[in-house]
C-alpha cells in the first residue's frame, strides 16, 4: 500500500483507521492503484483481516460460547459485535468485555439468556485468571489476632476475587462443555445464586454461596470490619449464632487462599 505525500503519516493513519471502523474515510482516494489489486480491493482485504483478528480474540476469551453457539453462529455473532464494539483497547485482550450484554440486547440471541450469562462467566474467569498476585493468610494468622483487636479488624483480598449473580445454570452448563460433554438444558432459577471466584496457584477456582455468607463476603470486600460483618450477618442469622458463624466463613476464606491481609 503506497500513499501520497499530500498528507501527514498522522492524517493517513486517522483515515484508514475511520475506514477500518466503518466510518466515512477517504482513504481508498488516496492510496496509488498498483497491480495485482486496485486500491479498493486491498483495503478490503485489510479490513477485513482486522474483524478477523478481533473474533479471534473473542474465540480466545470465549471459547465455551464458542462451542455452544457453533462455529457459524459464532462467526455472525463475531460480525455484529465487531461491527458495534470496535476495538478501543491498546491490548487486544481486553477486547469483547460488553459481549455479555450484547447477547442480552441482540436478537436472536436475547431468546437463549443463559448465552449472556455463560459469556459473563467466561469473561470473569479470564479476568481473575490475569488478574495481579499477591500473597495470602492462612489461619495460623486469623488466630494471633488479640480478642481485643477483632471489632475494627478489616480485611484486604486476594485481586483476583471476582462476585457473580447468576439467573440460569451457566456455571454447570460452562462445566459440561469444558469436559466436552452433553450440556443440561438451560435452566433458570427462581432467584439469583451468589458464586465467588478466585485463583491461586495459577488454577481459578469458583463456588456458590448462601444468602449469610454472601452478606458476609460482600460487606468484607467492601472495606467493613469484622463488628459490621458481625451486623450484616444479623440479617440472615440469630444474633447468638452470629459470631461462630462469621469466624467460620473467615476461616473458610483463609483456607482458601483468598485473604491477602488484615487491616
Amino acid at each position: 500500500m503506497q500513499a501520497t505525500h499530500k498528507h501527514s503519516l498522522r492524517e493517513l493513519q486517522l483515515d484508514l483507521q475511520r475506514h477500518l471502523l466503518g466510518e466515512t474515510s477517504t482513504i481508498v482516494e488516496r492510496i496509488i492503484d498498483a497491480p495485482p489489486l486496485p486500491a479498493a480491493e486491498r483495503l478490503h482485504i485489510y479490513r477485513n483481516a482486522y474483524q478477523v483478528r478481533l473474533i479471534e480474540a473473542l474465540d480466545d476469551t470465549y471459547p465455551i460460547l464458542h462451542k455452544l453457539l457453533g462455529d457459524e453462529m459464532f462467526l455472525g455473532l463475531g460480525e455484529s459485535f465487531v461491527a458495534r464494539y470496535p476495538s478501543v483497547y491498546r491490548s487486544i485482550r481486553w477486547y469483547g468485555a460488553e459481549l455479555a450484554q450484547f447477547l442480552a440486547e441482540t436478537a436472536p440471541y436475547e431468546e437463549q439468556p443463559a448465552l449472556s450469562e455463560v459469556a459473563l462467566l467466561e469473561w470473569t474467569l479470564s479476568e481473575v485468571f490475569d488478574a495481579a498476585d499477591s500473597a495470602v493468610i492462612g489461619r495460623s494468622a486469623l488466630a494471633a489476632v488479640p480478642p481485643a483487636s477483632w471489632g475494627e479488624l478489616q480485611f484486604e483480598f486476594h485481586p483476583s476475587v471476582r462476585r457473580l449473580q447468576l439467573l440460569w445454570n451457566a456455571v454447570p452448563v460452562w462445566q459440561a462443555m469444558s469436559r466436552d460433554e452433553p450440556p443440561p438444558e438451560p435452566r433458570c432459577a427462581d432467584a439469583s445464586v451468589p458464586w465467588v471466584l478466585w485463583r491461586r496457584d495459577l488454577q481459578n477456582f469458583f463456588r456458590s454461596m448462601d444468602d449469610a455468607e454472601t452478606g458476609a463476603l460482600d460487606a468484607a470486600l467492601e472495606g467493613s470490619s469484622f463488628a459490621e460483618i458481625c451486623e450484616a450477618l444479623s440479617e440472615w442469622l440469630p444474633i447468638e449464632e452470629v459470631p461462630l458463624a462469621a469466624a467460620n466463613y473467615l476461616a473458610v476464606w483463609a483456607d482458601s487462599g483468598i485473604i491477602a491481609s488484615l487491616g
